[in-house]
């Protein structure tokens, strides 16, 4: 059984300062929704639930982007450590844990079951693709499944007031968390 104390959030070592950034970021991410969000008709626990996902997607953004987080999920974790917490700790098993879009889908107005399997979908098959990738492939392959779904949700009708969550999602998932740190660098590189 393990005995560490994992930070899920940040990895082992983030300063505050980096801490204040992902929940920076987060709160920025709930103003926005908040101000654009006036004609959306979300009841109150639409709009608690709402916020939540604003603060684990967009604050999850820039934290599954830090050097310490992306150096605690990019490690591998004692033999002794449960089953769970190791499937948890893995990158695809991190990105399937994230059912966001399809309760979004589901539980907001304007929203159907298919938009959001779409998007766990892309974002599951997003990180598989990344993990199976040679190092040098990881980021760019990342980026790929970004941009091609940011091109393609403005095209979908989805939920009321979420029309960031795929793009935020896939930012989150399959780039900031799928890619490991330092990844890809071509042998003999210049190093600027």
């Amino acid at each position: 059984m393990g005995t560490n104390r994992h930070d899920w959030l940040f990895g082992t070592g983030a300063t505050p300062t980096e801490k204040l950034l992902a929940h920076a970021t987060a709160v920025l991410g709930a103003l926005v929704v908040v101000l654009a969000g006036g004609h959306v008709g979300w009841s109150w626990w639409q709009w608690a639930l709402g916020l939540a996902l604003v603060w684990d997607l967009v604050g999850g953004v820039v934290a599954n982007g830090l050097d310490t987080a992306k150096s605690f999920y990019h490690s591998p974790l004692p033999a002794t450590e449960r089953r769970s917490v190791r499937f948890m700790h893995h990158p695809i098993g991190f990105t399937g844990l994230h059912i966001q879009p399809i309760l979004a889908g589901i539980l907001f107005p304007g929203g159907t079951w298919w938009w959001g399997v779409l998007w766990y979908g892309w974002a599951l098959i997003g990180a598989i693709v990344v993990e199976a990738a040679p190092e040098r492939l990881q980021r760019p392959i990342a980026l790929a499944v970004v941009v091609t779904g940011a091109m393609v949700s403005p095209l979908l009708p989805g939920p009321a007031g979420l029309s960031w969550l795929p793009v935020v999602l896939l930012l989150k998932l399959v780039l900031a968390h799928g890619v490991p740190e330092g990844k890809g660098a071509p042998h003999g590189a210049i190093s600027a």
